[in-house]
């Protein structure tokens, strides 16, 4: 009987995700006799196996096929390897990392186990997400996009994702095609230039704190200022900031020099949503009680702010709520700015009367830290504000000391 040859054109051979872990490849190829003639529509018995090393190297997985595969019309036939019946090893414990590895493909043309045509050849790219599993670190790309990357491009199979094993695709290029990956600091500076348009287009921008609270933005002049009060109860770096309700406690602050917050009389559940903490100056001077970019102004950021709306005598006015919801009452206020400052008092040492700690001036002042310095000959270090006044219109500036609790905005930096 005339020896048939067949002959192996290997055409796919590409990780395919089909379950929660990548545990299956798809094999194709296309088999002829010995003149080259296409096997069509003929069930063909079949075994594969995983060598590593070398052609001849360690067989770390064998499996055989029943059903038997089938070829088409065309004469390919289709399988997943690691669906089969198992001889050696286990399909998904197999190590891709430690290559080289070949497949190594038996085949009877009649449909039994009769052998006679074995083809080995080496796969010249590991599986990229079958490696994943086993990855220790972060996989790299080698600064390609992955179409360019003969490793991720062997692994991609229309309308399946890849599974990398909660492990991170590193040193990726920026993306270039529309289908392209995007690394995190390309999506850090398109979202920063969508923040920039929608400023300079007189839109709000938003921001988020590290505790996720959200703030709406206004640009004024060149400058981009939170349009509410800060909230956050955290520095940027995640540390708590001390709450203090104590009077006494708040008044020790100025020993330890404590970053602390508190409520308008303690009540977070009427006051907290709408004017946010008052910070003592301790929280300021963290350099970290704004959001990461943000800062707390100087008196010198506040005094190109005024002078933009046209000077501190009527500023206020243009930076205040333009109702009477806070404000009682609302001299001039039309937030033209769309700075939108609250009345949300104060907590300070009163020593002129009650020498007591006190708060004060809710619906009627809003007053907001400065970062800068100011020696005074009588009382030692106080440290800037602003206010603005409900029966004014002017935005001014006093000096106070550095336990007092105030509000805050922050300015893009």
């Amino acid at each position: 009987m005339k020896r048939i040859i067949v002959l192996y054109e290997l055409l796919i051979f590409s990780a395919c995700i089909l379950a929660q872990a990548p545990d299956k490849l798809s094999y194709q190829a296309v088999v002829r006799d010995a003149s080259g003639n296409l096997l069509t529509n003929k069930a063909i018995g079949m075994t594969v196996s995983i060598l590593q090393g070398s052609e001849s190297g360690t067989e770390v997985y064998k499996e055989i096929f029943d059903p038997n595969p089938q070829t088409n019309g065309n004469g390919l036939i289709t399988a997943e390897i690691g669906s089969g019946i198992p001889v050696t090893g286990n399909f998904a414990e197999i190590n891709w990392a430690d290559g080289p590895h070949f497949i190594k493909t038996e085949i009877d043309p009649a449909g039994g186990t009769s052998y006679t045509i074995t083809v080995t050849s080496q796969i010249l790219s590991v599986p990229y997400a079958l490696y994943a599993k086993t990855a220790e670190n972060g996989l790299t790309a080698g600064n390609q996009n992955i179409d360019g990357n003969k490793a991720f491009a062997e692994t991609i199979v229309a309308n399946k994702g890849l599974d990398v094993s909660n492990n991170n695709i590193i040193n990726v290029a920026d993306p270039v095609g529309d289908q392209d990956a995007a690394n995190k600091a390309y999506v850090d500076a398109l979202k920063e230039n969508i923040f920039n348009e929608l400023l300079d287009a007189g839109l709000n921008g938003i921001i988020k704190d590290v505790e996720g609270n959200s703030y709406k933005t206004i640009k004024i002049g060149n400058q981009v200022w939170m349009a509410e009060n800060l909230k956050t109860k955290r520095l940027n770096n995640g540390k708590p900031i001390l709450k203090i309700s104590d009077k006494n406690a708040w008044r020790n602050t100025e020993g330890l020099k404590t970053p602390a917050y508190c409520w308008y009389n303690n009540d977070s559940a009427t006051f907290a949503k709408t004017y946010g903490p008052l910070y003592n100056w301790y929280a300021v001077g963290t350099d970290s009680l704004c959001p990461a970019g943000w800062h707390v102004p100087d008196t010198s950021e506040f005094r190109i702010l005024y002078m933009y709306l046209g000077g501190a005598a009527i500023a206020g006015g243009k930076l205040k709520e333009s109702d009477t919801l806070h404000w009682s009452p609302n001299v001039g206020g039309t937030n033209e700015s769309g700075f939108t400052a609250l009345p949300g008092g104060i907590r300070y040492h009163d020593f002129f009367f009650s020498n007591d700690i006190v708060f004060s001036s809710l619906g009627r002042y809003s007053e907001f830290w400065t970062s800068t310095l100011y020696v005074h000959d009588l009382y030692g270090i106080l440290y800037f504000y602003f206010y603005i006044y409900n029966e004014s219109r002017s935005i001014d500036r006093g000096a106070s000391r550095p336990w007092d609790g105030l509000s805050v905005r922050c300015l893009k930096s």
